[in-house]
């Protein structure tokens, strides 16, 4: 396999400035309006309505891996990554019902960008699309600003479905070594 160092040594260039590889324009302002809009729906008023049970027993998990007493697992909870993006949480902005349910908000946040990356598919008016809608859909919304695995499930599951569909994608990139050339 040959690599073209020139065309990588172009796409590697440090001494490009940084904002001169995006250029403005009305795809790029509608994301930065639709990412504006996810920050200020996800986190307005975050820690104001009272936890559920469910959230209680999360937090409590939680709180017990932010004060040291380790992680238990229990059959009757979900898997450990909720339990320690929400004590990072507690570490960097103190332990309260906001900052609990931050995770779960960035989380939100990202999936409302991710369509961005499911162009070659979906076009561009259909990724805005799939943004606009994540970004206004009541459900997801709701479950941004509550500490459950649903936002974390929903996003990992976007992004493996977006790793999935690069793979299978025609052509080659560059770089790489696709796994047809190999299994032939």
């Amino acid at each position: 396999m040959t690599i073209n160092t020139d065309t990588l040594q172009k796409k590697l260039n440090l001494d490009t400035p940084f904002l001169s590889l995006f250029t403005l324009n009305w795809e790029l302002i509608l994301y930065i309006i639709f990412f504006i809009i996810a920050v200020i729906t996800r986190f307005y008023d975050l820690g104001a309505r009272v936890m559920s049970h469910d959230e209680s027993l999360h937090t409590l998990y939680s709180w017990n891996l932010y004060a040291g007493k380790g992680y238990q697992h229990d059959p009757l909870m979900h898997g450990p990554s909720l339990f320690h993006i929400t004590a990072l949480m507690y570490f960097l902005f103190g332990d309260n019902d906001f900052s609990a349910r931050i995770g779960p908000a960035v989380f939100g946040i990202a999936m409302v960008i991710l369509p961005y990356w499911f162009r070659p598919w979906l076009g561009r008016l259909g990724a805005l699309a799939a943004s606009f809608m994540i970004l206004i859909s009541p459900g997801l919304l709701y479950y941004s600003r509550y500490i459950r695995h649903d936002t974390f499930l929903d996003f990992f599951t976007l992004l493996m479905f977006l790793a999935f569909s690069s793979i299978c994608a025609p052509g080659p990139r560059a770089g790489s070594t696709s796994v047809r050339r190999r299994s032939r």
